[in-house]
């Protein structure tokens, strides 16, 4: 990434005031096409990580906060605040 999306930057802020509490929260800030461009993926692709986000590789969640400058553990706990949230969605319609 030669020139990083000024948007980025308004993620740890977010996080850090509670209003990005889930990964998803993060696309309410920055758009998904960007970020799967930066990672080298296709937006589709993306959409279905984004979908099920037990399938990232950890490379690439690290890459993203790398890219929002939050550390390694801030990413991993939105992320699996999200999978929680969905997980408990699906099992108590």
């Amino acid at each position: 990434m030669t020139h990083r999306d000024h948007r980025y930057s308004l993620v740890k802020p977010m996080v850090e005031a509670g209003k990005i509490e889930i990964f998803s929260d993060i696309f309410r800030f920055i758009p998904k096409t960007r970020v799967a461009n930066d990672l080298g993926k296709k937006v589709d692709r993306f959409n279905e990580l984004m979908t099920n986000v037990e399938e990232f590789i950890l490379k690439d969640l690290f890459l993203i906060a790398k890219f929002c400058e939050l550390d390694e553990d801030t990413m991993l706990r939105l992320v699996m605040k999200q999978y929680r949230d969905t997980k408990n969605r699906l099992s108590n319609p």
